[in-house]
């Protein structure tokens, strides 16, 4: 199953070989923050629920909550891509159509997009569009101590 990514006007466009493409908006950046930060934890114990409302804010939107000031996913009702995604694609398929809006939707934009797609997407374009992700947050410790860079 081949996915390809394009941005089109503000919008990301992903087209899977068979299934009518997917038209993603983007978020606001304090939402993108607020997935960004979800996801990057997730790790350390990330409920499904708290993944899958991850996932829905990627594909369709979110709203901020007035009382909380936390971003949620727009209703049920609302969630074209994420219904379209839910009756008409397999698991697999799924992955590889939510992993490049979530992606797109960080700070890495089309390169998070790219890197997961150049690198054969499922698991090995996760990993590298996570790495990517990491580096681009600083997460990663220094291999070298500052000196030793300056030397070199």
């Amino acid at each position: 199953m081949t996915v390809t990514a394009e941005k089109v006007g503000r919008n990301l466009v992903l087209t899977m070989e068979g299934v009518e493409p997917f038209t993603v908006r983007p978020l606001p950046g304090l939402a993108g923050i607020q997935i960004t930060d979800a996801y990057i934890h997730a790790a350390g114990g990330m409920s499904a629920a708290d993944m899958e409302a991850a996932f829905v804010m990627a594909v369709d939107g979110a709203r901020e909550n007035t009382i909380t000031g936390r971003w949620e996913p727009v209703p049920a009702e609302e969630r074209a891509n994420y219904n379209r995604i839910a009756r008409e694609l397999s698991q697999a398929e799924a992955e590889e159509i939510l992993m490049p809006a979530f992606l797109w939707q960080t700070t890495l934009g089309m390169d998070g997009v790219k890197a997961y797609l150049e690198g054969g997407g499922g698991l090995a374009g996760t990993l590298k569009a996570t790495g990517a992700l990491s580096r681009r947050l600083g997460l990663l410790a220094r291999t070298t101590s500052p000196e030793a860079s300056a030397t070199a």
